[in-house]
């Protein structure tokens, strides 16, 4: 099968799927990166953290393929990544996450929480957050 000779490079995509490419490859490193931690950790933080990390992936996905779902989603995910910054610190507090894996970490959410950002003012969400909202 070959692709359309019209189809955009990767570099040149939309904000969806540049997000989506980046979040992919943080999500491979990260289940590797969490899977060392010790066992002490894995019913608790490591699979709370890799469980958000799964879920942002099928709401990135889901983003992408239903514009009309795509504003709350997109906040919904910058919200699962604040979650997963705060549960990062507890990690690194406890002593399970070493300094250099936590500024990996952090750096990296902190990146894709930018994409996501930029995404939502392409498609023009900038109505500010109200305390009124609730998000699974």
């Amino acid at each position: 099968m070959s692709l359309p000779l019209d189809r955009p490079p990767a570099a040149e995509a939309g904000p969806e799927l540049l997000v989506l490419r980046q979040w992919e490859e943080f999500t491979g490193w990260f289940l590797n990166h969490t899977g060392r931690w010790p066992k002490a950790a894995r019913f608790s933080l490591t699979q709370r953290l890799e469980n958000h990390a799964l879920d942002v992936t099928e709401m990135l996905v889901q983003a992408r393929y239903e514009p009309r779902q795509r504003a709350g989603l997109l906040r919904a995910i910058n919200l699962r990544l604040e979650r997963m910054r705060f549960l990062c610190r507890i990690a690194r507090d406890a002593k399970v996450e070493q300094p250099k894996g936590f500024e990996a970490t952090l750096r990296r959410l902190d990146e894709v929480g930018r994409m996501v950002h930029g995404w939502r003012v392409a498609i023009g969400d900038r109505r500010p957050r109200t305390g009124d909202e609730v998000v699974a």
